[in-house]
């Protein structure tokens, strides 16, 4: 799709990079498969809503996304119609993929918090078409949901091939418990850290970063020094999280607290994802193209 949307990054082997971080054994290939193709569609999502469409064309297509349905198709911009079909498509296919097992009810979770993202990311663009800078406590409770973490981490439970997976599983990650939310904190707060600057030059959104200046009066070394303890606060509630009983069988949670660990890989220093320099390409490199030494 990148090929016929010129604005959109090409990050495949990043994202692919990124999901092995999450997934790496044989028998999840399944899985790994629905979240590379999920991570491939979410971008193009990302850079629609923050680099390309205007705040009429995004309202519409949040519309339609509500509406979930082909009926929808004419009403859209030519270039958001491929979007939409990519979209719908894609579940489609997850559906016919998972009907055999009899999970079909796993896509009506992943539908709803895919439109919950959508509705979260018309919020951003209009504090972008009103110049509005929200208060930190806005702002995480939009951006909780505009990172994907929460959406990627039920799609981590689709099509597992070891039967743990129940209706409740998804219950559990819709309500964003303790160890969900924090593992979205440490994705949106790092990635604000390393990239508020550049996002500030493009005149998007505000960051987590600008809004505690703002609220604050602190300055940029300050604030970032406030979002880092709250980095480091959040992988406390994983670390405590993770020890405790749980809602769901325990072997589920490594997929999400590594969801959390791939950040520590991809924004430790910079956005990795974005511009893969020297670091992020030995690591590629080192998993993916040089033999081990046995």
């Amino acid at each position: 799709m990148q090929k016929k949307l010129p604005y959109v990054r090409d990050r495949l082997i990043e994202g692919y990079f990124w999901i092995l971080g999450v997934y790496f054994e044989p028998q999840h290939s399944h899985t790994r498969i629905f979240l590379m193709k999920t991570s491939m569609w979410l971008i193009v999502l990302d850079d629609t809503y923050d680099n390309y469409g205007t705040y009429e064309e995004l309202k519409i297509f949040s519309d339609a996304v509500q509406r979930w349905s082909m009926s929808c198709l004419d009403l859209l911009p030519e270039y958001m119609k491929l979007i939409y079909q990519e979209l719908l498509n894609h579940h489609q296919e997850m559906e016919e993929s998972l009907e055999k097992e009899g999970k079909t009810y796993q896509i009506h979770y992943v539908i709803e918090m895919a439109k919950e993202v959508l509705e979260n990311n018309l919020v951003e663009a209009k504090w972008l078409k009103e110049g509005y800078m929200p208060t930190l406590e806005e702002y995480m409770s939009v951006s909780m949901k505009t990172c994907t973490y929460g959406l990627m981490i039920a799609r981590s439970f689709v099509g597992r091939v070891d039967n743990m997976v129940t209706e409740d599983t998804f219950k559990w990650v819709a309500t964003y418990p303790p160890i969900i939310k924090a593992a979205c904190l440490v994705l949106r707060l790092m990635d604000d850290i390393t990239t508020h600057k550049e996002e500030q030059e493009r005149g998007r959104v505000a960051s987590s970063i600008e809004c505690y200046q703002k609220e604050t009066g602190a300055s940029e070394k300050e604030a970032c020094e406030f979002i880092s303890n709250m980095v480091e606060d959040a992988w406390k509630v994983i670390n405590r999280e993770s020890l405790r009983p749980t809602d769901i069988p325990f072997p589920l949670l490594p997929s999400t607290i590594n969801f959390a660990r791939a950040c520590d890989v991809i924004y430790k220093v910079n956005d990795s994802y974005t511009h893969a320099r020297k670091e992020m390409i030995n690591h590629i490199k080192s998993l993916l193209v040089h033999p081990l030494a046995i």
